[in-house]
Formats: C-alpha cells, structure tokens, sequence
C-alpha cells in the first residue's frame, strides 16, 4: 500500500482533539499602520467587529476543555467596544483569555480596567528600540508616549493583588531591529513584564516585504504546519480559517453562524487539509503552500 493510501485510511478514522488554544478576530480596526503587518496594504471588511452574540457563541461551543481564548487576529483588541464584556463571559466559562496591543490606547483607566478585570494574560508588541526605527516601523505611533504608556502599566501592577494579568513585551527580529534587540531585553527584563519576548518576522503569506534578518545559506525542507490539528481561527465574521495568518479568510474552512466550529473542525474541508499537508500536497496557489511555516531550513 503506497503512503498516501496509508495516510488517507488513516485520516478516515483519525481527528484530532478539539483545540486547546483559539485565536478571535474580535475586531478589525486598527490605530496604526505598522509596516510588518498586512493592516499597511489593506485588509477586506477593515471596520467590522465580532458582535457579542457570535463570540458568546463560540465560547459556549468550545469551553468544555477550558481552552486559552486569544483576543485578537487582525486588529487591535483595545478598540474593541466588548472587550471586557467578551473577557468576562469567557473567564465564567472556565476559559482562559489573552490580548496582544500595540499600547497606545493605554490609558491610566484602560490600565485599571485591565489589571481589574479576568484577563488571564497580556502582551505588548512593542518594537521600541529607539525612536526613529520605531516610529518608521509602526506609524503614527509615538515611541515615548507608548513607552510611559506600558511604564506605568507596569507601576500600577506594583499595587495589584496577585500581579494582574501575565505581562509579557515582546520585539520583533527583523533587519531594522537585530542589531538592538540584546539592549531591548536588557531593558525591559528587570521592568516588571514577566517574559521578554524576541520573535522571528513574518511575511502575512507574502502580504509585506521582507524584512528577515538574512539567515545562512543552506537546504531547506518541507515541515507540515500543527496549526490545522491543534488551532482554531475565526475571523470576525464567523468564518474559520486554518491559521491566524489568513486575516482575509483566503481559504474559508467553514463560517460558525451557519455551521458548529465541532462540525467544522471534523469535516471535510479540515480533513483534506490536514491530508495535504501532511503528505505534503498543498495547492500550489494556496496560503499554506506560500507560508514559510511550512518551508524552512533543514
């Protein structure tokens, strides 16, 4: 019996776990530009949000193994008028929640709400190596302001009884920062954060230049992505798609306004891209096929 024949019985009876972890497009707005992210050269539906209803929706579905609920896809979760209601009623589910925000909209009362509030964990994707490579990197934003914004965000956690969300700053390593990432972690390791985090450019499937920090030259290989067997990824609209890059639902797997995400998430769409990918027959023109998570260097 060939491989693929091996691999296709396989997937007849095999389906994997309910996902641990999910991402929520809980909003498509965004305050900035940054050049690394597919918001610079537009995105479809730019202004719609994930109503409450649908959100509430999803978390009743998929609860039952408390998953970590990711607030956030392609917007920014602090422009999002539910945010702390969508906090709430996963925490009363058992769930855990995370947001990842640019800090500009840290105000001293969105700092309190936050430290206040259920939130399990929150990352600031800041980029502030000066303020000339951040400022070009992520315009209109202002490196000072955002700066004292997590500075005293991190003051007022000082008073906060158990500490308040898991903080964590992380930096993104690209030609522009690499040269002042070890003086961003020494910075920013002794500030109160709880985790520093240095994490390696994405190119969006090829939506923004790039910008990698140029590795050695050397073979690469084929590597099949986890994320269609442990992640789910719903767009703001309902729409499931396989990874938290498709902002713009390119390979639409199924949408949970006319569909259960469980049903989905076993049917036939998932499984035959679970099947491609793991025999290694992508679409030549798809996402996947285009996503450097699934070429990498030997």
């Amino acid at each position: 019996m060939t491989l693929w024949n091996n691999v296709g019985e396989l997937m007849d009876y095999y389906i994997p776990p309910m996902p641990s972890v999910y991402w929520a497009d809980i909003t498509r707005m965004c305050n900035l530009r940054c050049v690394m992210c597919p918001q610079s050269n537009g995105l479809k539906q730019r202004r719609i949000s994930m109503s409450m209803a649908l959100f509430a929706s999803l978390v009743d579905e998929v609860c039952g193994n408390q998953p970590l609920i990711k607030l956030y896809l392609s917007g920014e979760p602090l422009l999002c008028e539910r945010l702390f209601d969508m906090i709430d009623y996963a925490a009363a589910k058992g769930c855990q929640t995370m947001i990842h925000t640019n800090g500009t909209l840290l105000t001293e009362k969105m700092a309190q709400r936050i430290l206040g509030s259920a939130l399990t964990s929150i990352s600031f994707s800041f980029d502030g190596c000066s303020a000339e490579v951040y400022e070009r990197l992520r315009p209109p934003a202002r490196f000072e302001q955002v700066r004292s914004n997590i500075r005293h965000y991190l003051d007022l956690r000082e008073h906060v009884s158990g500490g308040g969300p898991r903080t964590c700053i992380e930096i993104i390593r690209m030609r522009q920062t690499d040269g002042l990432i070890a003086e961003f972690v020494d910075e920013w390791k002794s500030s109160g954060v709880d985790e520093v985090n240095v994490v390696d450019y994405m190119m969006w499937h090829g939506r923004v230049e790039d910008r990698r920090v140029p590795v050695p030259a050397g073979a690469t290989g084929y590597k099949p992505c986890a994320s269609p067997f442990r992640y789910g990824c719903v767009l703001a609209d309902g729409t499931v798609v396989p990874c938290c890059l498709d902002v713009d639902g390119e390979m639409p797997l199924g949408n949970i306004t006319q569909t259960s995400f469980r049903d989905i998430w076993i049917g036939n769409a998932y499984r035959q891209l679970r099947l491609a990918m793991l025999t290694g027959t992508l679409p030549p023109n798809s996402i996947c096929s285009r996503c450097l998570n699934t070429t990498r260097p030997m």
